[in-house]
């Protein structure tokens, strides 16, 4: 792939962010013109990888597939369950082959990989290794214990924070969490600015009334753990649930069990962090709660749907509920379903939330997203998890076949322009509803409705993580 065709697709992911965020705020959009950009950019996507990523060079080599100028053959034979990302050898982990690890996220990453992996013995210590050549590995796992790894790399962290930024808040700000002056100043700055200084300033004004509490580790590598990474400077005060990293390592061990000395030595930690101290750990938050209240700031609380009903089960049944100050909101999001297939019903969860904390509804906020992918669809008012148009999502039949239409049932998939540093065409684990049309909220365009784990698909994901800790 060529320099000029990179910065083109550059340039289209500038583009896409900008259109976006013209759509988060109910601003004239033309949902055409941003299909055909959006296209466009995934076909310089699939150059990119064909020139640069050897897994995907190798699959389209053996499709016969080269140059296009339509999705259709990327859509029908070369998107990839998420299976891609942990198609490892988990005896490779199981004897510390790190080497051929190595040699495994090579194949999906967009630049070649030369590690020493000399004296690496755990998980944690290999990406550390890979975070000095410029990978920024994310991972999620499931019930087996078996990771998928995402090789992200800065550049890809930095779009998705400007992404965010660029439609996300807006979103939030126009019909969930932002006044009328609020709305005019982000309306006006979006016509302004480009995404990157748009990004800036949102990053800069928005939290500053705001103290953030995070009810997961300070420190890890997850999905949301990255997210939090992320998002956590940018508030004046920031709470961790668990003032501790949770390894890469030791989380294997959770569902895997522990092998050595050493992963059991991890696992009593985290035991004695996670149950002998949870009840003092939720004292703490919700102590630093108390503390936002008095010094008149209002709270952001993002965390996974379990630790959130179990922070507010701890505070009403101690007698420690707290009334946070108005404009104070949750953003959650990781799954409903644990490993044991316990399942929290909305109703019970938002019931929770105003009883302990005294946040309403309409400021509980649930977002849907994979690790593979870079942008997050936030459900409105009405119960529709909008997509933005920077990616197209397609619903795929049992045979994984691409269905079409405006009302479809099936397993999800995504093409994701803003991936470049991996293949971003993933087909998910989910089964889901997907609509597209004009929603009463205002936006318009795909929208999931229901979301449920595929037949024989683990549960994934952080949540299943989180609430496996809770045993």
């Amino acid at each position: 792939m060529s320099v000029d065709t990179l910065a083109e697709l550059r340039t289209l992911q500038l583009e896409l962010i900008a259109l976006a965020c013209r759509w988060a705020l109910r601003q004239p959009y033309d949902p055409e013109h941003a299909r055909r950009r959006r296209q466009r950019a995934l076909l310089l996507a699939h150059d990119h990888y064909r020139a640069h990523v050897p897994a995907y060079r190798r699959l389209a080599h053996q499709e016969q597939i080269g140059a296009l100028d339509t999705l259709t053959p990327i859509i029908e034979r070369m998107m990839s369950t998420d299976d891609l990302f942990k198609s490892y050898r988990q005896q490779w982990l199981d004897d510390g082959d790190f080497a051929a690890m190595t040699g495994w996220i090579a194949e999906l990453h967009h630049r070649p990989l030369q590690i020493d992996v000399a004296g690496v013995t755990t998980i944690d210590d290999w990406i550390e290794r890979l975070e000095a050549a410029d990978v920024r590995p994310v991972y999620s796992s499931g019930t087996s214990g078996t990771f998928s790894f995402v090789p992200r790399d800065v550049a890809g962290l930095a779009r998705v924070r400007t992404a965010s930024a660029s439609y996300l808040l807006p979103q939030l700000l126009y019909d969930r969490i932002g006044g009328p002056l609020e709305r005019t100043l982000t309306r006006l700055a979006a016509r302004l600015l480009a995404p990157a200084p748009f990004e800036r300033l949102l990053r800069a004004i928005s939290p500053r009334s705001y103290d953030g509490v995070f009810l997961d580790f300070r420190h890890g590598r997850t999905g949301m753990q990255a997210i939090g990474r992320e998002a956590a400077p940018v508030f004046r005060r920031r709470s961790f649930l668990y003032d501790s990293n949770l390894s890469a390592a030791t989380l294997r061990s959770v569902a895997r069990g522990p092998r050595t000395a050493r992963d059991r030595e991890n696992l009593e930690r985290l035991h004695t962090e996670t149950i002998v101290n949870r009840e003092a750990n939720f004292n703490r938050v919700l102590d630093r709660m108390r503390d936002s209240v008095a010094d008149g700031r209002k709270v952001f609380i993002f965390g996974v749907p379990f630790q959130l009903k179990d922070l507010c089960e701890h505070a009403l049944r101690s007698a420690r509920e707290v009334r946070l100050r108005d404009g104070s909101m949750v953003l959650f999001g990781g799954g409903w379903k644990s490993y044991t297939g316990e399942r929290i019903p909305r109703a019970d969860l938002m019931q929770l939330v105003h009883d302990a904390l005294g946040i309403p509804e309409v400021r509980v906020i649930e977002g849907y997203s994979m690790t593979e992918i870079n942008v997050m669809m936030v459900r409105c008012v009405h119960g529709r998890f909008h997509v933005p148009p920077i990616i197209e999502p397609v619903v795929f039949d049992e045979a994984l076949a691409p269905l079409q239409g405006a009302d479809l049932r099936g397993t999800i998939g995504f093409l994701d322009p803003l991936a470049t540093a991996y293949p971003g065409f993933v087909i998910s684990g989910d089964t889901v509803r997907m609509v597209d049309g004009p929603c009463p909220c205002g936006l318009v365009g795909p929208a999931v409705t229901e979301i449920s784990r595929a037949a024989r698909r683990e549960v994934k994901g952080c949540g299943g993580v989180m609430a496996s800790l809770r045993a």
